[in-house]
């Protein structure tokens, strides 16, 4: 029997395709494993807290008995709650605009200084500092501190402590966009007589708004949910929501607790997530 050499290749090819298909199959059936498995693990325990924040009773149990809303009412009139609410907003918001505002000049630094390149690169690990130093020693060195200076515990510590916690995020996301902009388009502006403030007004600044925008958004996701610096720096006469929720854990896993919890991720989430469409991850 003979076998030709056109029979020999066709059939060669199509085990071929056959075995990338097999492969691209696995390939796809892992990725969509990996996909699940990865959002259960992050998403499901938000979704047992959110299920069980519509328990009737005040202590929830699987499956409910029914559903109900009150307690979303309940933490929304509740005066400590609130309390705590408004002051991890105004603590937020001073950390988050102190924190763009410091960011920025970091950025400008790292990317544009007119410096040796060890020198910029030394300035971007100062401000990485804080991602890897132990929050409890951060906080610890802000408490020496602010004691040996009068400050003792309160509202300043903690401002001071959330501005260091947010500084390397802010930095390094308007670092991002800052190195995308074409130096050339300052150097124009100049030569056609622009100061440096006009130069940084008209031409840099309005291709850094999203990442400026986007950076207070973020960084005051990041001081609204701080718990561990506020924990230790805020003292008796400062409470912000997730002390709060610190306290009511104490007392057990309530509905009441899981409502509060739902409504602070809520909150966070839709700010972190306007946040990344102003600025997305490149």
């Amino acid at each position: 029997m003979v076998t030709r050499v056109g029979d020999t290749s066709d059939r060669t090819g199509v085990a071929d395709r056959l075995r990338g298909r097999a492969t691209a199959a696995v390939r796809g059936g892992f990725f969509r494993i990996t996909v699940v498995v990865t959002a259960l693990f992050l998403y499901l325990p938000v979704v047992v807290v959110g299920y069980l924040s519509l328990s009737p009773a005040p202590q929830p149990s699987i499956p409910l008995d029914g559903a109900t809303l009150r307690w979303y009412a309940a933490v929304l009139s509740d005066a400590r709650f609130v309390r705590g609410l408004v002051t991890s907003c105004v603590i937020g918001v001073v950390a988050a605009v102190a924190g763009t505002g410091l960011g920025l000049l970091a950025a400008r630094t790292i990317v544009r200084a007119r410096l040796p390149g060890w020198l910029r690169a030394s300035v971007a690990v100062v401000i990485a500092i804080p991602l890897f130093v132990p929050t409890v020693v951060v906080a610890l060195g802000i408490g020496i501190t602010a004691g040996r200076v009068g400050l003792g515990f309160g509202f300043l510590p903690v401002v001071a402590g959330h501005l260091y916690w947010v500084l390397p995020f802010s930095t390094f996301l308007i670092a991002s966009r800052y190195a995308t902009i074409d130096g050339r388009m300052t150097e124009v502006a100049r030569d056609l007589g622009a100061d440096g403030v006009t130069t940084f007004r008209t031409v840099t600044l309005p291709q850094l708004w999203p990442a400026l925008v986007a950076s207070v958004l973020f960084a005051f996701a990041l001081s609204f949910n701080e718990f561990l610096l506020t924990f230790f720096l805020a003292g008796s006469g400062v409470t912000t929501m997730p002390l709060e929720i610190y306290g009511k854990v104490r007392i057990g896993a309530t509905s009441f607790l899981n409502a509060a919890s739902v409504l602070v991720l809520g909150f966070s989430g839709v700010v972190a997530a306007v946040a990344a469409s102003l600025e997305p991850p490149t």
